[in-house]
């Protein structure tokens, strides 16, 4: 069974979700119009019923309940994305802070499915652990594991470029095998040490 707690399905929530509390406010409105009106259309001088006869005569019922329809449905979408907005928005300035820093805050969501476990992956990479057997002078970055993990990012860049420029993928394809040898070595040499 897939994931029932994905991006696309959640966007969906909130779009079913807002027509309908759309539709049930605009059924409510319409009704206590029609109440009111039925109660002050014995006085023609009353400001709700020269409203209503304004606002059919100039407007028309069906394009003013068409127009309150989209104006609650959209203020409603957008009060109820913006959590899932704001998810994103910290995926992002977490992924920002990494690439430009290689180290980001804890990055915290509201969301649970798909962007909870991209936050969730990119918290568990900040928490590479050094081996304890120098920890004096020994600092992250000189470490085994993250060399390998560093190496593996420039492959994918390599890869994902090959992908975007068509004209260069022998010279790409070319850099991309160099680096995989050169992780085939370098990790030779780990387990020789090791």
């Amino acid at each position: 069974m897939p994931k029932l707690r994905t991006v696309r399905i959640s966007y969906l929530y909130i779009f079913m979700g807002c027509a309908l509390l759309s539709a049930a406010f605009l059924f409510v409105v319409q009704r206590a119009v029609a109440l009111l009106y039925s109660h002050y259309s014995g006085q023609p001088g009353a400001f709700f019923v020269w409203l209503i006869h304004w606002v059919i005569n100039h407007m028309g019922q069906t394009p003013s309940a068409i127009l309150l329809f989209i104006l609650v449905f959209g203020g409603l979408y957008v009060l109820r994305s913006q959590k899932m907005a704001d998810d994103l928005r910290s995926l992002v300035v977490g992924t920002s802070e990494l690439a430009d820093k290689g180290v980001a805050q804890n990055i915290k969501v509201l969301s649970g499915g798909e962007i909870g476990e991209i936050a969730a992956n990119l918290n568990r990479m900040q928490r590479i652990e050094v081996p304890d057997r120098d920890a004096s002078s020994k600092r992250i970055e000189d470490t085994p594991a993250v060399a390998l993990l560093i190496r593996t990012r420039a492959i994918l860049r390599t890869l994902r470029e090959v992908e975007e420029n068509e004209a260069e993928v022998h010279t790409l394809l070319a850099a991309a095998n160099d680096e995989v040898r050169s992780m085939e070595r370098f990790l030779e040499n780990l387990i020789i040490e090791s």
